[in-house]
């Protein structure tokens, strides 16, 4: 038995006042005036025993009257039913729905999400009048969504129509622990919860705390969908991708190596993998995955048009169609604009380059002589190359264009004065030059070169090894730098030098770009460096962010955009909504919310610039279709609850109804303790009246 209004249950003490009573008038003497002696003789020994007994009697029932109507008011209810007084116990009930995307499979019995749906719509069939229910999903947790009970089931019915596949993974644990908090406002007796759900291994995994959730006294039911399927469909899904590009030009391609995993007992053949920028399908190779195993596959187009593209590497379609797309996003800036900054003896080499076809493709070259350098705005230019003329006041306004985002490509200057040479290399954070002079029958050369690093990236075909065949310039003297990163070294240090400040980037060549030290200018790798030089220093914010869908979005801004507060968003459907920037001393930072719809999501500053992208993609542990048995998911869920809940099984999801009513079977008892109370106020007048007649 157990009481809707327990409190009331502290009335019992009243009960203890007709005993009090009793007991005081037993104490009080009462003098009675009489002639004789003989009438005491007529006081019978037996009237006197009825006296006690009537007295006894009277005193039962003013204390039953007093426990009855307490009773009743404390609303005592029992889990069965009694005849006359059989009803309806006032039950609250929460369904987890789960509807993670792999409850988009379907089997013999249909679509699985649409299975559960059913069984939800005959739980919310089964409530009575004063019952209450609330419904929750995986986008409950992921939005944050406050849920309260309704006793509205035609609306109840309506939500559950509406519900769809989300892109998250089962969130069953999370979903736990709502109702755990749900379940305590309210104060029906009979609570109970059912997890409708396929039984994926991942479902409980964000469990991870050792404390047991308590239900307040709720009983589960757990409706496992799909668990005695027949049917072993065949499911792939793309795990992850390795963006192998790192300076993405038009024209020029861009590679991808996708990971790709079998989900299913069985080896799956020519599996075709595509990739598509924009929408449009730009290549495709086949591939051979054996069961329960991982292949890479390496899949490259080249990209048509500069500004964001938006690309999915994807498979054709099998058991479950959600995970077979993976996303990601890159951006071809505009042409950048250069600064070349030197004499025309100097420069006329890097102009020819930078004047050619190829070179009008790369960049926008504006020359500046040494003269006008100090009054040029530099921040009005993506990249500045420097062949000579700058002095040391230069240094700190270079630093701060560095530090916002600017590239700098620096050549030795030959003109230059070695403590010159020094205060730059070493204000721009490349270390301290040193003097190496070669002669001409024995010149200096390459002795290491970083192939890996993103300037040579498809440079040299065949082999990674930096001692392999590079062509190297013949050089008589130069300066190399010992700090910074070494992308090419020769004797006596870096004869190609990266460092970073902030968020821009500085390259450093020992020579100068004139024969007056090497023929570097003469080589076929001189317009190769300068061309992926000015790409990849200029190259920003080309590759975005990836979360997994149903976590939250956060960009760090560029300090470049830290002054500007609001950035227009848009999301995979191309709906468009404006985002205010949180403006911190370390920089500006971008908080998207919740991402709950895969596909790439762009991010563009008030005057139209793509600033960054985030990929939003599915879980790769939900397309594992492995399913709890029966035994180990109830275990399973014993481990997470307080001990003693009561967790029962539902074999047969097509129908829940007589599994629900028996659940809800009892009967309030306020009633019957009213009319027990009415009873003994009844009697207790016809004894009262009988005492009195006695006395």
């Amino acid at each position: 038995m157990q009481f809707l209004n327990p409190f009331v249950l502290l009335g019992l003490a009243a009960a203890a006042i007709p005993l009090l009573l009793h007991l005081l008038n037993l104490r009080k003497l009462k003098t009675i005036d009489f002639s004789t002696l003989r009438f005491i003789k007529e006081l019978q020994k037996t009237q006197i025993r009825k006296l006690k007994l009537q007295q006894i009697l009277l005193l039962i029932l003013r204390t039953l009257i007093i426990v009855f109507a307490v009773l009743a008011f404390s609303r005592p209810v029992i889990k069965s039913t009694l005849p006359v007084f059989g009803g309806h116990v006032k039950t609250s009930a929460v369904i987890i729905l789960d509807n993670s995307f792999s409850m988009d499979v379907s089997d013999e019995s249909g679509n699985r999400l649409a299975q559960s749906k059913n069984v939800a719509a005959q739980i919310i069939r089964a409530l009575k009048d004063g019952d209450e229910a609330a419904i929750l999903t995986s986008a409950d947790v992921n939005e944050k969504r406050k849920i309260n009970f309704s006793k509205n089931f035609s609306l109840l019915q309506e939500n559950i129509q509406k519900i769809g596949i989300s892109s998250t993974e089962g969130q069953v644990a999370s979903l736990l622990r709502m109702t755990a908090s749900l379940l305590t406002e309210t104060n029906n007796i009979n609570k109970e919860v059912y997890i409708v759900t396929d039984a994926q291994k991942n479902i409980l995994n964000a469990m991870q705390d050792s404390a047991r959730l308590v239900l307040n006294g709720a009983a589960v039911f757990t409706v496992p969908i799909g668990l005695t399927s027949k049917v072993a469909g065949q499911n792939l899904s793309v795990d992850s991708l390795g963006i192998l590009t790192r300076i993405f030009q038009i024209n020029k391609p861009v590679e991808v190596e996708a990971f790709i995993k079998n989900n299913s007992e069985t080896d799956a053949q020519g599996v075709v993998v595509g990739m598509s920028f924009n929408g449009d399908r730009v290549s495709q190779r086949t591939i051979d995955i054996p069961a329960h195993q991982v292949r890479s596959i390496n899949i490259s187009a080249p990209p048509q048009k500069r500004g964001l593209v938006k690309a999915v590497v994807e498979i054709e379609g099998d058991a479950l169609e959600t995970d077979n797309k993976r996303h990601f996003g890159f951006v071809i800036p505009p042409q950048p604009r250069v600064a070349l900054v030197g004499t025309p003896d100097v420069t006329r080499f890097t102009s020819l380059v930078m004047a050619s076809d190829a070179g009008r493709d790369v960049a926008s070259v504006q020359e500046v002589s040494p003269a006008q350098f100090s009054g040029t705005n530099i921040s009005d230019y993506d990249m500045v190359i420097l062949t000579g003329g700058i002095s040391q006041s230069d240094i700190p306004r270079l630093q701060n264009y560095v530090r916002n985002g600017g590239g700098v490509l620096l050549f030795a200057d030959a003109s230059q004065d070695y403590t010159t040479m020094k205060s730059i290399t070493q204000g721009l954070q490349l270390g301290e030059p040193t003097e190496a002079t070669f002669v001409p029958d024995h010149p200096g050369i390459f002795t290491s070169t970083d192939k890996l690093h993103p300037i040579f990236q498809g440079v040299f075909k065949g082999t990674t090894d930096s001692k392999g065949i590079v062509e190297s310039p013949k050089i008589t003297k130069a300066l190399p730098v010992n700090g910074g990163q070494h992308i090419i070294d020769i004797q006596g240090g870096a004869f190609l030098a990266e460092s970073r400040i902030g968020e821009g980037k500085v390259l450093y060549c020992a020579v100068p770009p004139t024969i007056t030290w090497s023929n570097f200018p003469f080589t076929g790798l001189y317009p190769t460096l300068v061309f992926r030089s000015v790409l990849y220093a200029t190259m920003r914010e080309a590759l975005g962010t990836d979360v997994i869908a149903g976590n939250n979005g956060t960009i760090v801004l560029p300090k470049r955009y830290s002054t500007n507060g609001t950035f227009k968003i848009t999301d995979p459907s191309n709906t468009e909504s404006l985002r205010e920037a949180a403006i911190l001393p370390s920089g500006a930072v971008l908080n998207l919310g919740t991402l709950n719809s895969t596909g790439v999501y762009s991010v563009l500053a008030p005057n139209g610039n793509v600033v960054s992208t985030i990929s939003v993609n599915t879980p790769a542990r939900e397309s594992e279709l492995t399913q709890f048995d029966k035994s180990a998911f109830l275990e399973s869920l014993k481990a997470i609850l307080q001990e003693n809940t009561p967790i029962e099984n539902i074999d047969n999801p097509r129908n829940v109804t007589q599994s629900v009513a028996r659940a809800r079977i009892g009967t309030e008892l306020w009633k019957l303790f009213v009319i027990l109370a009415v009873v003994c106020a009844i009697a207790e007048m016809f004894v009262a009246r009988a005492v009195k007649t006695t006395e």
